[in-house]
């Protein structure tokens, strides 16, 4: 039996973070930087706030889809054996 504690694994708590971040700053960001322009109706008219637009929406997706495939990425995760009883 290995006295060391258990390895602990960075990335899924990191994507869990910044997930959380996106969804709640990401909508945010966008309204203010649409309301920044000539007009601060929908459509946006300046390049920058469609730029941030298709950011924030494309880094949500792309950490949506990694925390959805985390457990891809850590095969032991899955493998580990239940413990045994008495």
């Amino acid at each position: 039996m290995n006295g060391a504690p258990p390895r602990t694994f960075f990335w899924p708590y990191f994507l869990l973070a910044a997930m959380t971040f996106v969804t709640f700053g990401g909508p945010f960001l966008v309204l203010v930087v649409v309301q920044g322009g000539t007009s601060p109706n929908w459509p946006p008219d300046r390049a920058v706030e469609w730029i941030t637009i298709v950011a924030v929406l494309g880094l949500f997706v792309a950490l949506f889809v990694g925390c959805i495939t985390v457990s891809r990425w850590y095969p032991r995760l899955r493998h580990r054996k239940a413990p045994r009883g008495r």
